[in-house]
């Protein structure tokens, strides 16, 4: 980065704070526009130091949100479930208070 920071002071003319406020304010802009999987590797490439490396890969990152994801559906479906059975009582219940009405309008069982 001392590299890149000197650079720019003698091509564009900055001051030495000036300059690193720049590469500063360049590495955070880039590291905001990739992944956080990748970003956090930017910092390392400006310094010219080793990237920390991940011990979880994409595919288990995928794979967790995949079951993560699975257990979400699961749960809305069960709450889905139990609206759907509530509405049916809900509706049977009105049936057969409406089919009361209508036997005690008519006269009743015949």
């Amino acid at each position: 980065m001392e590299e890149l920071i000197n650079k720019i002071m003698s091509e564009v003319g900055l001051s030495s704070e000036q300059a690193a406020k720049t590469v500063t304010t360049v590495i955070d802009f880039v590291k905001t526009k990739l992944p956080p999987a990748l970003s956090s590797n930017i910092e390392s490439m400006f310094l010219g130091t080793q990237a920390e490396t991940h011990e979880t890969s994409y595919a288990e990152k995928a794979t967790e949100f995949a079951g993560a994801t699975k257990d979400k559906l699961e749960d809305l479906a069960e709450i889905a479930k139990d609206k759907l059975s509530d509405a049916a009582d809900h509706a049977e219940d009105f049936a057969k208070d409406t089919l009361g009405k209508l036997k005690g309008m008519f006269g009743g069982d015949k």
